[in-house]
């Protein structure tokens, strides 16, 4: 049986997992933000259109600068791709045949885009998921002789958040046997942004940091992220020419003034969050300590996960399986969290199941 390598999609997982699909479908397995896009992108789409005709801006000007300004780093350290999957690729062609690691479990194109340049691979597994704490020896350990690891942070499937003092500790440590750190943020921007380490490039050239507007704007459709790292322009040049459309610029100027947008979605995300923990615990269940809009939870030992799982999917519940999370082997499950009625729902068909 081949389960999709992502969240979202339904159609393709009910087809590749042979099963009829209902006709109403509760998608809780992607994690953009429930509230839509902000408002205001929709006047903002309509200009764009003057655009259509013309070649975007090579270095994606003026958004680079306007990022450069957001997070006070210099414009020569950003490089925008089209989504943050982009970056990743290109970032993988610089460990060409090169060893790895990943700390585990982790955002699975990170693997997929670094077997592709035959890089070797080391998984790294965090063995405590709940709280996701960093093996931090035996990654050490680990860095010797390696070209890079990969972090997630917060963490993608748990929403946990490392310590920004634990990524700086091994930034000083990679500096020391020539091993650099990927830092994914993408989800940085549903917490306070007190752990990030945008900050310390100007400080750091083994340190990468990537980010992605697709989560917090509600824009997967339209694919926008970035890079933050010395080597900015080194990663430029492993990306097409144009890669980064007029409208994305567009929107992505514009998200950039939705203080307020974000702070409300946040503000909803924690109180959800707090609200559907609390329930999972209830019911028996292990929850991670997200921070961010999506949790990872594990049911009681008594209960079959895959049994759980396509007794929702019938139901038409769609969660993230783990079953190509290394680490958590389709023992758990990642909920996004969404519109107070399709939590709802979920709760209710977990409660049958539990009959």
């Amino acid at each position: 049986m081949r389960y999709p390598a992502h969240g979202a999609n339904p159609a393709t997982l009910y087809q590749q997992l042979q099963l009829e699909m209902p006709a109403q479908i509760v998608d809780l397995s992607e994690n953009v933000n429930f509230l839509g896009p902000p408002a205001s992108f929709q006047e903002v789409w309509s200009a764009a259109f003057e655009q259509i005709a013309l070649y975007p801006h090579e270095d994606a000007e003026p958004l680079r600068s306007d990022l450069a300004r957001h997070h006070h780093v210099l414009a020569e350290h950003v490089v925008i791709g089209n989504g943050a999957a982009e970056i990743i690729m290109a970032l993988a062609k610089r460990y060409r045949s090169k060893p790895v690691i990943i700390v585990e479990p982790s955002f699975s194109e990170y693997k997929r885009t670094l077997m592709q340049q035959h890089a070797s691979i080391q998984s790294l597994i965090v063995e405590e998921l709940t709280s996701y704490v960093l093996p931090m020896e035996r990654l050490k350990r680990a860095m010797i002789g390696a070209e890079a690891v990969y972090i997630c942070n917060p963490n993608n499937p748990t929403g946990v958040v490392t310590p920004r003092s634990k990524l700086l500790e091994l930034l000083q440590y990679g500096q020391q046997v020539g091993c650099e750190l990927i830092v994914d943020e993408a989800f940085m921007d549903w917490t306070d942004e007190s752990q990030s380490v945008i900050d310390l490039v100007a400080s750091f050239n083994n340190l990468v940091v990537l980010r992605s507007m697709t989560k917090m704007y509600s824009m997967a459709g339209v694919r926008l992220g970035y890079a933050i790292t010395q080597h900015a322009a080194n990663l430029k040049l492993e990306l097409p020419h144009w890669n980064v459309s007029a409208p994305s610029m567009a929107l992505g100027m514009q998200a950039l003034q939705e203080a307020e947008f974000c702070e409300n979605s946040r503000q909803q995300a924690t109180a959800m969050r707090t609200k559907v923990t609390h329930w999972l615990k209830e019911h028996g269940c292990t929850v991670t300590n997200s921070e961010t809009n999506y949790i990872a939870f594990r049911l009681p030992s008594c209960y079959d996960p895959t049994e759980f799982y396509f007794a929702l999917l019938k139901k038409g519940i769609v969660l993230r399986h783990t079953q190509n999370f290394v680490g958590m082997d389709g023992a758990w499950f990642r909920l996004a969290l969404k519109e107070p009625y399709k939590m709802t729902a979920f709760q209710q068909a977990m409660e049958q199941f539990f009959l």
